[in-house]
């Protein structure tokens, strides 16, 4: 039977907030010991990585707002968020993924991949099994959804419905979905205490990433905080993204530093 969690979130070490957003103060092998405890305790959890994009979306979006303050790990996922909390250790969402399947694969866990676009969870999931051969893996590309978070199509109410019957069914440890920002951080909010799995985590494109589909940047450029440079390059229809995370963001956070004094 599962545990309420809400007693857990008395540990956590928040080191502040965002523009009202809560954030976790932690490293990765930190992060690694308190899902394995959680999972090994049988209580349910989810696993937020907001970046500056998905703060500033938040302000507008209560839905995520509550997804991101009621979460029980906030993983301060981007660079630009030292811009608010000098200091603040980043964790690549991508990243993290990559170590809490290393850990399943150690730990005999199931592994389950929800969403993501072109079939990257199918593909995904075999280039996993390949490298991390003890890990057991299933997919589902799950549906599409509309602004309100339903399904878009009676054909995309009967994927949702197929996907959590082969979720609960299958009873994976941690469940990773790929709906898109702010549709999977709000998904997994309102749907993980209701399904059969240990954990559940919002994983943006780590899935396209793992399958080979999008290419990562230059360690070079990833360890000055260029990353933001590099996807204006490759992929300059992300420039609305991007304009947000770098020029609206720091503005917004100095502007409510100003007020705040």
């Amino acid at each position: 039977m599962k545990k309420n969690n809400k007693n857990m979130r008395k540990n956590d070490h928040k080191i502040g907030q965002i523009l009202g957003i809560n954030l976790t103060g932690t490293t990765t092998t930190e992060v690694l010991a308190r899902v394995e405890k959680n999972i090994t305790d049988s209580v349910n959890f989810y696993i937020l990585t907001p970046n500056p994009e998905i703060i500033l979306m938040s302000q507008k979006n209560q839905k995520l707002k509550n997804a991101l303050n009621e979460t029980d790990l906030s993983i301060p996922d981007g660079v630009g968020l030292k811009f608010a909390i000098p200091g603040l250790n980043v964790i690549k969402g991508r990243q993290l993924f990559t170590e809490l399947i290393k850990l399943a694969n150690e730990k005999g866990w199931k592994v389950f991949l929800l969403g993501g676009l072109d079939g990257e969870a199918a593909l995904a999931s075999s280039k996993l099994k390949i490298k991390h051969q003890k890990l057991n893996i299933e997919y589902a590309q799950g549906p599409k959804l509309d602004n309100d978070l339903e399904p878009a199509t009676e054909i995309d109410k009967k994927l949702q419905k197929e996907a959590i019957e082969k979720i609960n069914k299958f009873a994976p440890q941690l469940l990773f979905v790929a709906f898109g920002n702010p549709k999977q951080e709000i998904w997994v909010h309102e749907h993980y205490s209701k399904l059969n799995i240990g954990g559940a985590m919002a994983v943006g494109g780590a899935f396209r990433y793992i399958a080979g589909l999008s290419k990562l940047p230059p360690k070079w450029m990833a360890g000055r905080g260029l990353e933001w440079l590099y996807r204006l390059i490759t992929e300059p229809r992300r420039i609305g993204r991007i304009w947000n995370a770098v020029i609206v963001f720091p503005l917004r956070v100095f502007i409510s530093k100003i007020f705040s004094i």
